[in-house]
């Protein structure tokens, strides 16, 4: 099957005049001829928003070409945050994109009176056959068609106006496809962006998402700062409060002094309870041994209070970027955690390698398997993290076992340079 109206001009006549091609190219030029109408009414009466007018165009146009089988194009255009809103129009008007989709109002116009002119001539040409037929039916006729030439038509000389009519829409299916075509490649290359555009917006998601993931990181640690400076030290003055309180308590004697000192030994066991969940908390948002010492001194922290064992194979001897150490240390405790609550597994291996640009790493338990990407927030909170930092995440957990969770992300020799100095 053709994919586009290019590749159907190409089949046989058989092949192209049975399919659909012939009726999209004419609905395309029906649209066109009704946009050249509408601009050039709008080209007469708003010369000045033309760039404006062509910028719309261009987003209508980069989906109405899907009509000819193209696929659907990017935009040229930068995409603009919310602080650059103010400066929307300066911006657009700066951008060569703009002043294409703005040759392409204009061309539109063109070939939309084309378009029009040709579907003009077209429906005269069909009705002359019709008239023909018609007044044939009707009696003998003598008709004008054109000048001094007249021809009478007769209940039984009517045929001939049939396979006329026949090579018309045969002869009007090629010529409205190929103009068509020619309309519809010529959008393409005003409306559509061009290579060094496609690279500059790749490279403006890519700053602003390393952006995101870097204002996220920040964030984690403020909190995890807040936290530990914060309502971390008010635990431990209340815990020394309750042991001065609880060395005064020594010195009273009487009936109420017992009761006194089990309510505020269980007061103290509150606090101390209350400090260890605090430290868990805070080291679960942001291990300080990872800030300060990298991967691998954080995965081997964590293995001394894993619930399971947790066997490393890290091949890692220098800093990364700090967003690819959080993401990699997430994947080993998402997997502890899940291998302790989900499974029977009795150990979790992990293997990481630096491979100059990337790091992988595999995280695999002995469990029973069927573990899914879509069963919880975890795993799928995983995949965004490293789609976000350019890289991969993937799980293999067939049933029976074992789970292998595979990770890779990407850094520039910048960042890690950049990492090894903030180290």
């Amino acid at each position: 099957m053709a994919n586009t109206v290019w590749a159907a001009l190409r089949r046989s006549p058989a092949s192209f005049l049975g399919s659909w091609w012939p009726w999209r190219a004419l609905l395309f030029l029906l649209t066109s001829a009704v946009l050249g109408v509408v601009l050039l009414a709008v080209t007469v009466l708003t010369l000045l928003l033309l760039p404006l007018w062509g910028i719309a165009l261009g987003a209508l146009e980069r989906r109405r070409t899907q009509l000819l089988g193209f696929d659907r194009l990017p935009t040229g255009h930068v995409r603009i945050g919310r602080e650059q809103r103010l400066h929307w129009l300066s911006i657009r008007l700066a951008e060569p994109a703009t002043w294409r989709e703005t040759a392409g109002l204009l061309a539109d116009v063109v070939l939309g009176m084309l378009s029009l002119a040709v579907l003009f001539v077209e429906f005269a040409a069909l009705a002359v056959p019709a008239a023909i037929v018609i007044a044939a039916v009707q009696g003998p006729r003598e008709l004008n068609l054109f000048g001094d030439v007249y021809i009478t038509v007769t209940p039984g000389s009517w045929w001939p106006a049939v396979p006329i009519a026949l090579a018309l829409v045969a002869l009007f299916a090629y010529l409205n496809a190929v103009i068509a075509a020619g309309h519809g490649y010529l959008l393409r290359l005003l409306c559509g962006p061009r290579q060094e555009e496609l690279e500059r917006n790749v490279e403006r998601l890519s700053r602003s998402r390393a952006a995101l993931v870097e204002g996220f990181e920040a964030e984690r640690r403020r909190i995890e700062r807040d936290l530990h400076d914060g309502v971390q030290q008010e635990l431990v003055t209340l815990a020394a409060r309750l042991g001065m309180v609880s060395l005064d308590l020594d010195r009273v004697t009487g009936d109420n002094a017992e009761a006194a000192r089990s309510s505020l030994a269980a007061a103290q066991d509150q606090a101390e309870h209350a400090m260890a969940t605090l430290r868990n908390t805070v080291r679960g948002i942001h291990p300080a041994v990872l800030t300060d010492h990298g991967l691998a001194a954080a995965l081997g922290e964590l293995a001394e209070r894993s619930p399971v064992e947790l066997r490393l194979d890290l091949a890692i001897d220098r800093r990364l970027p700090t967003a690819v150490e959080t993401a990699a240390y997430y994947v080993v405790t998402e997997a502890i955690s899940n291998t302790a609550k989900h499974t029977t597994a009795t150990f979790v291996a992990v293997r990481a390698h630096d491979e100059g640009q990337c790091i992988v790493m595999t995280v695999t338990d002995n469990g029973h398997g069927g573990a899914q990407a879509s069963g919880g927030t975890g795993l799928r909170g995983l995949t965004e993290r490293a789609e976000t930092l350019g890289g991969s995440f993937g799980i293999d957990s067939p049933v029976g076992g074992p789970t292998t969770l595979r990770l890779q992300l990407p850094f520039t020799e910048q960042e890690r340079e950049h990492a090894d100095t903030a180290g």
